[in-house]
């Protein structure tokens, strides 16, 4: 599940509004290709949400969405190891905290797509958090 040369594989739940709008920053994205993993149709594997938490240095706990409906009703104040959470990712999905881009070596949470262009990644239209090609450079 490692992405290939000027591919993003982004992982998201095409169940959430937010994860569809980075979709879609992602395909603006130049240069490189997109890769969809849509959770909500296709859950990662065991081993593939291994994988990720440990590209990105966490444990899995750590890429559970803890805003969740399924995390607040089910999993909230009841502790589980490592390997008890995969399974439970595994058959409730949307507790992962998503959207997850992996390029080149590097995973990370997409919040914005500034988040993109903090990793030197070019979008059409958006140069920095502080403003875009549309904003003079000037701002006395």
């Amino acid at each position: 599940m490692k992405p290939q040369e000027n591919e993003i594989l982004l992982i998201y739940n095409g169940r959430k509004s937010h994860d569809t709008k980075v979709l879609g920053y992602a395909s603006a994205v130049q240069k490189y290709t997109v890769n969809e993993r849509n959770i909500d149709k296709n859950p990662l594997t065991e081993t593939q949400l291994n994988q990720v938490a440990n590209d990105m240095g966490l444990q899995i706990l750590d890429l559970i969405d803890k805003k969740s409906d399924a995390y607040l009703n089910e999993i909230k104040d009841q502790r589980f190891s490592n390997e008890e959470m995969m399974k439970i990712v595994k058959q409730h999905p949307e507790i992962l905290k998503t959207p997850i881009a992996m390029l080149n070596n590097t995973v990370f949470f997409v919040h914005s797509a500034y988040d993109f262009v903090n990793k030197g990644i070019e979008i059409e239209g958006i140069k920095s958090k502080s403003g875009n090609i549309y904003e003079s450079p000037n701002r006395d």
